[in-house]
């Protein structure tokens, strides 16, 4: 068990870009009828993976001294801090109930399928690190390890039914059919952008009032290409970067601002190639799985369960995440009951709103709306489960972040599902305190 325990491990290590091709991969093996095609097929993926993982790094890592300023002229005080993917890491490293709920999940998926309890087949191992958070943090709570594996499981079963009932927006929109996204902490936001759009298509008026990205780009025409709106907002944020010292240093800040317009510019360049190249790859790759599954297994209608990394580099999502990120560190300096200070974990940003875009089939104004309803409960959320990742660290041990006494994670951390199920059966977990 401890060898199997450190191969999870080591899996969850690696990371989605290299794991998810993989994985394709070696289904490609037994859904392709030419193997040449689906080397191709993952190569087009891993390749589109890597350059999408880079890139996005570095869009993320370019709000930072926005970001820094943003905060420098806040005085709030935050008392805990965002560590992201460590604080989960963390606890995943240090559960004795790895092994068990990833048997589980998997085990669970199956039984569903044969039960028409779902339509997903979730070849997103790597996301199983979610169903492992959750139990550990349970386990945790009350040292019964068959008490995390079952909430953990609770967590699964419907985040695997939220997949299929979401799945045909992503099909609409994205333009790739037969695929769902099972990755708990992005699709449970799902329902809240769908109370949008069904509240804004109730008002006389407003129903028929959309603006859409294409739109955008059409009317602005030569402003729309990637490479000169890119060099436009950057030099804007530039310039709002150092705005309190700007007529101090004129010239140095107008020549920042000049090379943050570059930075964003050449980002907004390769995006849209990279997200084409991984596109060349994983349509026809999902295309055999669907029609290996018609031809072999049964007619009935499945998804193939990927990760939302897939579609994050869409031209639209990226458009709006250029405001959406400075505006969240902006809202967690003004909300009342925030103590999170947003940063490691920014990076989920593109893949909330791959929801938030898609149930609004492109509408940006609809899609704006969502996420700044989204972004405070997030961070509220986030607070309050800061509680149970700094007990975690306390409990095994493990040294926290710099100074701070509290951290959680602004990504995993904001799970409004787990939240949820935890408010139902926290007057059980009391026992267990």
């Amino acid at each position: 068990m401890a060898a199997t325990n450190v191969i999870i491990i080591k899996i969850i290590e690696i990371g989605p870009v290299i794991i998810i091709p993989s994985i394709l991969f070696l289904v490609g093996f037994i859904t392709t009828r030419n193997p040449l095609r689906n080397l191709k097929n993952s190569v087009f993926i891993f390749v589109g993976m890597v350059g999408f993982a880079i890139l996005l790094t570095l869009f993320i890592n370019f709000f930072k001294p926005l970001i820094d300023t943003i905060i420098l002229n806040s005085p709030k005080k935050f008392e805990i801090i965002d560590i992201g993917w460590s604080a989960s890491k963390e606890i995943i490293l240090n559960s004795p109930i790895t092994l068990q709920i990833v048997i589980g999940v998997f085990s669970l998926n199956i039984i569903m399928l044969l039960l028409r309890f779902t339509r997903t087949i979730n070849i997103d191992i790597w996301n199983y690190w979610i169903f492992l958070l959750v139990g550990s943090i349970i386990f945790t709570i009350t040292e019964i390890k068959w008490v995390g594996v079952l909430i953990a499981l609770i967590v699964a079963a419907i985040t695997l039914v939220m997949a299929d009932i979401y799945a045909p927006f992503i099909g609409n929109y994205f333009g790739i059919k037969g695929v769902s996204i099972p990755q708990t902490q992005v699709v449970t936001w799902a329902p809240v952008s769908q109370l949008v759009n069904f509240i804004f298509n109730k008002i006389p008026g407003v129903s028929k009032a959309h603006i859409f990205y294409e739109e955008i780009q059409y009317k602005l025409g030569f402003f729309s290409e990637p490479m000169v709106m890119g060099f436009i907002l950057g030099f804007v944020i530039g310039i709002i970067t150092k705005y309190r010292n700007f007529q101090l240093n004129v010239w140095p800040n107008i020549l920042y601002a000049l090379l943050s317009g570059f930075k964003l510019a050449i980002i907004m360049i390769l995006m849209p190639r990279i997200v084409t190249i991984l596109m060349k790859g994983l349509h026809p790759a999902i295309n055999d799985i669907r029609e290996f599954i018609n031809r072999r297994i049964t007619k009935r209608v499945l998804y193939v369960g990927i990760d939302s990394i897939f579609f994050a580099g869409i031209p639209s999502i990226i458009g709006l995440s250029i405001i959406i990120i400075p505006l969240t560190a902006y809202i967690a300096t003004i909300l009342p009951g925030n103590k999170i200070l947003p940063s490691a974990d920014l990076i989920i940003i593109p893949f909330l709103l791959v929801w938030a875009v898609a149930l609004s089939q492109g509408d940006t104004f609809r899609s704006f709306v969502s996420a700044v309803i989204i972004i405070p409960l997030m961070l509220w959320i986030s607070t309050d489960m800061g509680t149970l990742f700094t007990s975690f660290f306390q409990k095994y041990n493990i040294a926290l972040v710099e100074v701070h006494k509290s951290i959680s994670s602004f990504g995993s951390g904001s799970n409004l599902l787990f939240w949820i199920l935890l408010q139902i059966i926290k007057p059980i977990l009391n026992f267990f305190a």
